[in-house]
């Protein structure tokens, strides 16, 4: 018996060495390019080293001193952010109506709000950016956000009717019988429950935004700012050296982990909360 442990267990950690591997060897080759100089890219037909020759930040500092870059690094930011507030507070009052209330066709309700996602991103931008020229949102950071809550509110919707569906009926009786109104026992008692599952859906909605290029595409079309993938679709005309493109996308990465660590800690904090209670 001890002896098929022992087998076991070296079977679990070739596994995870196996599965870390074919993670974690990916971003060790995004980053020795990000930090390779021209003579460890441009090889002349001699194998490329596993380690640059003489690593160097120049790809940083052209990037960091390059205007349009940082502007479409804030503009992708304040996209992604605007996107998530709006998500999140169109979205959470939606899913608590849907998972505490009966409401008529909710079947129905339901698929049209999933239909939403059923049709592929290049055939919406039409219409999509058609209405927001008519409204004179176009190259702004409202137009684009709303185009991108139009992408992840269904997400937001069912990861949260999950959320609320989760919480005991029980909480919202008692506060009935305390006096609190409806309004009040979704801020004061569910809200604040829900927090650990909000955050996903807020990670959720900031990585589809982030990642977004079509309706960005469409929307700032003819704007002097643009977002990171639109950004990086214009260099890739130029055919740049890939430790330019591999410094562009460890960049492109860093907003995304630091939010995730931002909102994770609230997850934690949250389910922590509940354990207690």
């Amino acid at each position: 018996m001890a002896a098929k442990s022992w087998h076991w267990r070296i079977i679990l950690a070739l596994g995870t060495f196996f599965t870390l591997t074919l993670i974690l060897f990916p971003v060790y080759i995004l980053f020795k390019y990000s930090f390779s100089d021209r003579a460890s890219i441009v090889t002349g037909g001699e194998v490329i080293p596993w380690w640059p020759y003489n690593p160097t930040l120049e790809m940083y500092r052209f990037l960091f001193s390059a205007s349009d870059f940082l502007r479409a690094n804030l503009m992708s930011v304040e996209i992604a952010l605007l996107t998530v507030a709006i998500s999140l507070i169109l979205g959470a009052p939606a899913a608590y109506a849907l998972a505490r209330y009966r409401i008529p066709a909710k079947g129905l309700l339901l698929l049209s709000l999933l239909s939403v996602r059923l049709f592929p991103d290049v055939a919406a931008a039409v219409p999509v950016a058609e209405l927001l020229f008519k409204l004179n949102m176009q190259n702004s950071v409202l137009g684009v956000s709303l185009a991108h809550t139009l992408l992840a509110m269904p997400y937001v919707i069912f990861i949260a009717m999950g959320v609320f569906d989760s919480i005991p009926r029980d909480l919202d009786e008692q506060a009935l019988v305390l006096g609190a109104g409806r309004f009040r026992i979704f801020f004061r008692v569910a809200l604040p429950l829900a927090a650990p599952g909000l955050a996903a859906a807020a990670i959720y909605a900031f990585l589809l935004s982030w990642d977004e290029f079509i309706f960005a595409y469409f929307l700032l079309f003819f704007s002097d700012t643009f977002t990171l993938p639109v950004y990086l679709q214009k260099i890739l005309s130029w055919s740049p050296q890939q430790n330019l493109l591999a410094a562009v996308s460890v960049v492109l990465s860093l907003p995304v982990i630091l939010f995730t660590l931002v909102v994770q800690r609230y997850m934690r904090a949250g389910i922590l909360s509940g354990a207690l209670k």
